[in-house]
């Protein structure tokens, strides 16, 4: 959330909230994650023989939950983070398995030495740098002193950084070794790449040379689905060709399934409204900001917020009403914090809520403030004052939002925001355990803006149990009243239910619309064709899985409907190309570009600076075809038509010019290098992932 991110991102306030550990890692994913403990096989992960246990893997799971927390302050306990963790370390696990061989038969590793200069030498690990930015090195000097001397606990309690953690290091160390070797394989690989001089030169006539040209043309998507006819054969020749590409590294299953929303009813709307007129009057004159802070579901954000901020009726309000004003109680549909421009970081499409705001104030002030804060002590604080009112940490100055600074200490905030540009001063106060000497300085501020304080007490309306016994009885009913899958199928829309058919993965945490219901995915591959499931409720619905085929290894099923309305998507503008060539363009009498124009009804256009190293034609999106044809035309010549991705084309060369580029064979056999290093490397890193066996056992364990 923007607002909110805002307060996390101001370090001080960061070192505050950040935190975790496996005690969180334990309640956030519950007893079933650990089932794998329990059982004969503990395997999560095989990839080409190689094992990963799930002490391994959950250590590893553990261990990238609190970096996470840690330096991104994303929450762990929020499912869909916990699921992205669990595929980093599974991408990561696998593609240092994948690698290893082949870097260990090219003799590559990375020594500690090695690693001590990355963290902390001259050039610094690109791992660090993305994190810390151009505090890397020191951040590096830190950590390797803290591992040499095992002195991270002291570190943390002195400078109140939680996030400095021997686990944290280990995270760091693992992405800049595998980071290295990577460099390292890649180098190896580049250097094998020894372009030649008529590969040099081809690349030169390229850039040397471009073409104008005057064409006309037709679009695939002009045609009609109707008729073009894609038969069996068709799909089955694409699958073949393109058979690598539907290469399936987890097993899949088709299943249909029933997805009842669960909305609140009328009455359960009218309570919570009645709830909110309740407490009006004490949120009307009380401290609503602790009315707010106990009950509300939007927080109470303490400060000033600038008047563009706020969306939909909470802008309409504040913009119309002074200070003091409170709103009558108002439904709401959706996500509550977009209306401060925010975003909730749990589902709010099914939500629903009444709320009421009242203005707590409004000011004209600045939005923004370049600032320096310099930790002092009490012997320095003069002389470092005085030094910081002459510029000299000017260079270290950053920008904070007024609202950013909402958990600075009160009277600090105050300081700040009554300083005038390039006033500096310097402040002292209790933080509950020792005195804390600061020196600060107000480099530069933004313009004044409208800002305004506001309380936005608000109650989600949820079904209640009555609600939900309602709808789970209709969803029970219609489940007793059939026996089979295909008849509840069949039956479904006239009873008042959609049944949808969906392709998922052992990997899939959600089936489409209905978010982490992973019970109903491991139902999916634990049970037989036909099976039924129980009526689950998650992610705020009532689901109802059936499972329709058997389960999907290897290459994905041509049986498969939803893959062969793929092919067809992809096919159809092929075979609308050809149509055109066929049947419009192949009787046109005329051959000149004006003939084709007039019997096409088209309009001729132009295109300028074509080149062969270009990718797509302006006007007429990526057809490598027509500019292969156009550089290779002789002026005036009518060329096609021309069989495109997406066009027919016929064109005529108005122009060539040669750019006069000299010739630098050193130069273009490097251009040529890395076009086929960017080519053969990734071709490289494909085939040797495409080519592991991978058995993929997480689903038993998460």
């Amino acid at each position: 959330m923007a607002t909110l991110q805002s307060i996390r991102n101001h370090p001080n306030i960061l070192l505050a909230v950040l935190g975790g550990g496996l005690i969180l890692m334990i309640i956030m994913f519950g007893f079933d994650d650990y089932a794998g403990f329990f059982r004969n096989d503990d395997t999560v992960l095989n990839v080409n023989g190689t094992k990963v246990g799930w002490s391994e893997f959950e250590t590893e799971r553990s261990r990238q939950s609190d970096f996470i927390q840690a330096f991104y302050g994303q929450d762990v306990n929020k499912s869909d983070v916990a699921h992205q963790i669990n595929n980093q370390v599974y991408q990561q696990f696998v593609q240092e398995i994948v690698y290893d061989k082949e870097l260990k038969n090219l003799g590559i590793s990375v020594s500690d030495d090695e690693v001590n200069e990355l963290a902390q030498g001259s050039h610094v690990s690109p791992v660090l740098t993305q994190i810390f930015g151009e505090s890397a090195q020191m951040y590096g000097q830190t950590f390797a002193q803290l591992v040499s001397t095992n002195g991270f606990e002291e570190f943390q309690q002195q400078y109140n950084a939680p996030f400095m953690t021997l686990s944290n290091w280990m995270v760091l160390e693992r992405q800049i070794i595998s980071t290295r070797k990577m460099q390292k394989y890649n180098a190896i690989l580049s250097a094998a790449l020894q372009p030649n001089v008529l590969e040099a030169e081809d690349i030169y006539n390229g850039e040397n040379t471009d073409v104008a040209f005057t064409y006309v043309r037709k679009r695939s998507y002009e045609v009609p689905d109707s008729v073009i006819s894609i038969k069996q054969s068709d799909i089955k020749a694409y699958y073949e060709a393109h058979k690598q590409n539907f290469k399936q590294q987890q097993k899949t299953r088709n299943i249909a399934y029933i997805a009842v929303p669960l909305r609140p009813s009328e009455a359960d709307r009218e309570n919570i409204l009645t709830n909110l007129n309740k407490v009006r009057d004490e949120f009307a004159n009380g401290n609503a900001g602790e009315i707010v802070s106990t009950n509300s579901a939007v927080p109470f954000i303490d400060g000033y917020m600038n008047d563009n901020t706020f969306r939909g009726e909470l802008k309409e309000f504040v913009d119309a009403n002074a200070a003091g004003a409170v709103s009558e109680p108002q439904l709401f549909s959706g996500d509550i914090l977009s209306l401060l421009g925010e975003q909730s970081e749990s589902d709010q499409r099914l939500a629903e809520y009444y709320y009421m705001v009242r203005i707590l104030g409004k000011r004209n002030a600045s939005d923004s403030i370049k600032l320096v804060i310099a930790p002092a002590t009490a012997e320095n604080q003069d002389s470092l004052l005085q030094a910081v009112k002459k510029g000299s940490q000017d260079d270290q100055a950053s920008w904070t939002t007024t609202l950013g600074m909402i958990n600075f200490e009160a009277g600090l905030r105050d300081k700040i925001e009554a300083a005038k540009a390039g006033e500096a001063f310097a402040y002292n106060f209790n933080n509950g355990q020792q005195d804390v000497y600061l020196v600060a300085k107000v480099v530069e501020k933004t313009p004044a803006v409208a800002q305004s304080k506001v309380a936005v007490y608000a109650e989600r309306i949820s079904p209640s149990s009555k609600t939900r016994r309602t709808e789970y009885g209709k969803l029970n009913e219609f489940v007793n009243q059939y026996n089979s899958l295909q008849q509840m199928q069949d039956s479904a829309l006239s009873a008042g239910f959609r049944m949808m058919d969906v392709t998922i993965a052992t990997t899939s945490y959600n089936i489409n619309e209905v978010r982490d219901c992973r019970q109903a995915v491991r139902f999916v591959f634990d049970g037989k064709k036909g099976d039924i499931s129980e009526i689950y409720e998650e992610g705020g619905y009532l689901l109802l899985v059936g499972i329709k085929g058997e389960i999907e290894e290897g290459y994905a099923s041509l049986d498969d409907d939803q893959l062969q309305n793929y092919i067809k998507m992809q096919i159809m503008p092929e075979k609308k190309v050809a149509y055109l060539a066929e049947n419009e363009f192949k009787n046109v009498a005329d051959k000149t570009i004006d003939g084709y124009a007039a019997a096409l009804g088209v309009t001729a256009q132009e295109a300028s600076r074509v080149g062969f190293n270009m990718s797509s034609i302006s006007g007429l999106g990526v057809e490598p075809k027509v500019i292969a044809e156009a550089l290779k035309a002789q002026e005036g010549t009518v060329v096609g038509p021309i069989e495109g991705n997406s066009n027919v084309v016929v064109l005529s060369v108005t122009s060539k010019n040669n750019k006069g580029l000299e010739f630098n064979e050193s130069e273009y056999k490097g251009k040529v290098a890395n076009a086929a290093y960017r080519n053969a490397a990734g071709f490289a890193n494909r085939q040797l992932l495409n080519n592991a066996e991978i058995v993929d056992n997480r689903i038993k364990f998460y």
